[in-house]
């Protein structure tokens, strides 16, 4: 016949064999830093001289690095797939009419979702959002004909799916725009 002991003892058994047993788990990743603030104002040098715009040493040096962004999302007639355009000021597009005479800021980023989202539409969002993600610096022809100066590159976990009642909000103000 077995003979019960006290809960108690029962527990202080099991943590001792708890703490004897190995574990497998994952070692913990690196410290990472925080990302560094970036304004849309860091982007070129002020004054603008005569050989025109300038990129900051600030910009230049975030190149690579992780950045916090903060701006308004451009209103596109169609959107592009995998990413937008970031800007200091809301900016409506009308690439239809306009052309190429549009009316973006100096300062402005072309935002990447990850490579594997690169499918995804991305709704309009109004009002200032920030984003973080690894910046980009140079000159890039984007698939449009646009020339890119900044770029930033979101994670996978920057984007998810709308919920029911996040797609039912989205059409409704979608019938309010004039």
């Amino acid at each position: 016949m077995v003979k019960l002991r006290p809960p108690a003892l029962w527990r202080a058994a099991f943590l001792l064999l708890a703490m004897a047993t190995p574990t497998f788990a994952q070692p913990l990743p690196a410290t990472t830093t925080a990302p560094t603030l970036l304004r849309f104002a860091d982007f070129f040098q002020l004054p603008l001289g005569n050989k025109g715009l300038a990129l900051t040493p600030a910009l230049l040096q975030a190149d690579g690095k992780l950045v916090r962004l903060s701006g308004y999302m451009v209103q596109q007639e169609r959107a592009a797939l995998g990413k937008f355009m970031l800007t200091p000021r809301p900016v409506r597009m009308s690439e239809q009419a306009d052309g190429d005479a549009d009316d973006l800021p100096a300062a402005w980023a072309m935002v990447y979702l990850d490579p594997e989202q690169q499918g995804f539409a991305i709704p309009y969002q109004r009002g200032l959002i920030e984003l973080s993600g690894v910046l980009s610096v140079g000159r890039l022809e984007e698939s449009d004909g646009r020339v890119s100066w900044v770029r930033l590159q979101m994670g996978n976990a920057a984007t998810r799916g709308m919920n029911a009642f996040e797609v039912s909000n989205y059409l409704h103000a979608q019938q309010h725009i004039h």
